[in-house]
């Protein structure tokens, strides 16, 4: 089957400018689905929601990606970034989707950082979607975030972190994402494992044995608070982005199988 691939602008509630790529089959869409990436990378997720993008075409459902604020080619500030702005650049992504693709309604599949807010909006907009697929998900932020981090004891950032952050606006996370004060507040508040089962949407959730971001308990753990039709999907032996240890490029054989077994398994989900 014949696909297309457009560049479009996601026009968030607060009037940020996302950048986009809409892709869909040549004739009309079966089915639509938003592909959210994680933290500090950009709408490809390293080539892999590309090759996605591109699987999901060929079996008749459009797709639409973005750059979340503060990414990419997008407009905003990282260090600006809240869990609230991801909840509302999603909802953003699934109206204009609905615009390009008429095909309501459409799911969401979302990676890593944006698991937990996914799986949040899925839960609080249970009329928005249809399905739910979540790749190697954050769900516990204030975890992540503060409670694992040295800088902070019990739920109180230290005077050297406080200093930084007051200086320099944001805590580096990791050499491509900053955390901002509006992440670090709202983690004490906004936490989507607490919500998990209200969510009404089929959800899978696939996850690699061997993440070292982000353990496969915590999706063993998600797997079985989810009330509604679910499944979990375990690579065995895969890091986080389902590749093999130091291969950002997805160039291994292993990581290129491992990610096309989740190409055919989130087909198979949205079908």
């Amino acid at each position: 089957m014949s696909t297309r691939s457009i560049s479009t602008t996601v026009r968030t509630h607060d009037g940020l400018k996302l950048a986009g790529t809409f892709d869909a089959p040549d004739g009309s869409p079966r089915h639509a689905v938003l592909l959210v990436h994680g933290a500090g990378v950009t709408r490809e997720e390293g080539g892999f929601f590309t090759r996605l993008a591109s699987g999901l075409a060929e079996a008749g459902i459009a797709s639409l990606r973005f750059d979340l604020p503060g990414h990419g080619e997008s407009e905003g500030r990282q260090e600006d970034l809240s869990l609230s702005a991801v909840l509302n650049a999603i909802d953003s992504g699934l109206d204009h989707l609905n615009e390009f693709a008429n095909v309501q309604p459409p799911s969401i599949v979302a990676a890593s950082f944006s698991g937990g807010t996914a799986a949040y909006y899925a839960a609080k907009r249970p009329e928005a979607i249809s399905r739910l697929v979540l790749f190697n998900p954050l769900i516990d932020y204030k975890k992540r975030f503060v409670d694992e981090k040295k800088a902070w004891e019990n739920g109180y950032i230290n005077d050297r972190g406080a200093e930084q952050l007051l200086e320099q606006g944001y805590l580096g996370h990791s050499p491509t994402f900053k955390l901002g004060r509006p992440i670090l507040n709202e983690v004490f508040w906004l936490q989507p494992r607490t919500v998990l089962g209200e969510i009404a949407a089929p959800t899978l959730i696939v996850h690699g044995t061997e993440d070292t971001f982000i353990p496969v308990d915590s999706s063993r753990e998600a797997n079985g608070q989810l009330t509604c039709k679910h499944q979990l999907l375990e690579l065995e032996g895969s890091q986080h982005g389902f590749a093999v240890h130091d291969d950002p490029e997805y160039a291994h054989p292993q990581s290129q199988k491992w990610q096309a077994q989740v190409i055919e398994a989130v087909r198979n989900w949205l079908s």
